[in-house]
């Protein structure tokens, strides 16, 4: 295992699950997988040995909840990080998960760009606290404060998306209305094929800067529209 590798433990008691979050894991650059566990008790047993970097952690299981594992990984293993990934929509279970320090919380069905935006903003801020020694004011804003949704730090991007193409689409779509825009026509404006218009689509929806929604015409397949994601 390379070294600088941040280390993933898969805690998820669903086989097929936790094998697709393998998989989704294994595609993203600098990560790799040392472990999957099926049951809390099982978890408990291998996180002191393994020690990983980052806990990829469900709330529901068989044996257990994950939100208990979640307090007993942050009293022992202070240097693991946890993302959950479940589909609890309870807003406790959202604010213990907050109170605990989970680095992000996914719901399911688990969607590749999503994920796959939380583990490299994940790796950009592990970057980020290796090039400092002390801590200012500065830093902590840096942190733990988010970014303008105006604008995306190009180190926090992904493979494939680049930053002048990201911000054509993005400058296109501040003149996009309530109705949204469909991969193929947002491609059409800029200049590129469909398939990488929905691809920079996608890593937008998965930053939160827009919503998706499937527009169902007089006929055909549904549509995939986008649009911008409103302040509240």
């Amino acid at each position: 295992m390379d070294m600088n590798s941040i280390s993933v433990l898969i805690i998820e008691d669903d086989v097929k699950i936790a094998e697709i979050q393998r998989i989704f894991t294994e595609k993203i650059e600098g990560y790799t997988v040392v472990g999957i566990a099926h049951t809390i008790e099982e978890a408990e047993q291998i996180v002191p040995v393994l020690e990983p970097d980052l806990v990829l952690l469900d709330i529901f299981f068989p044996d257990g909840n994950g939100l208990d594992l979640l307090w007993k990984i942050r009293a022992n293993q202070k240097k693991t990080d946890i993302v959950l990934i479940t589909a609890a929509k309870e807003v406790e279970f959202f604010e213990e998960a907050l109170r605990g320090g989970v680095f992000d919380y996914i719901l399911k069905p688990l969607v590749f760009n999503r994920f796959a935006a939380t583990l490299e903003k994940f790796r950009a801020h592990r970057k980020k606290l290796d090039t400092i020694s002390t801590v200012s004011q500065h830093d902590v804003d840096r942190l733990l404060h988010q970014k303008s949704k105006t604008a995306v730090n190009e180190a926090d991007m992904p493979k494939g998306i680049d930053p002048i193409t990201l911000e054509k689409i993005s400058n296109m779509l501040k003149d996009v209305g309530e109705n949204g825009i469909s991969a193929e026509k947002a491609g059409l404006e800029i200049g590129v094929s469909r398939t990488t218009s929905r691809r920079y689509l996608e890593y937008l929806v998965a930053i939160d800067h827009l919503t998706a929604d499937l527009f169902y015409g007089t006929q055909g397949r549904p549509e995939r529209v986008y649009m911008v994601k409103r302040e509240v």
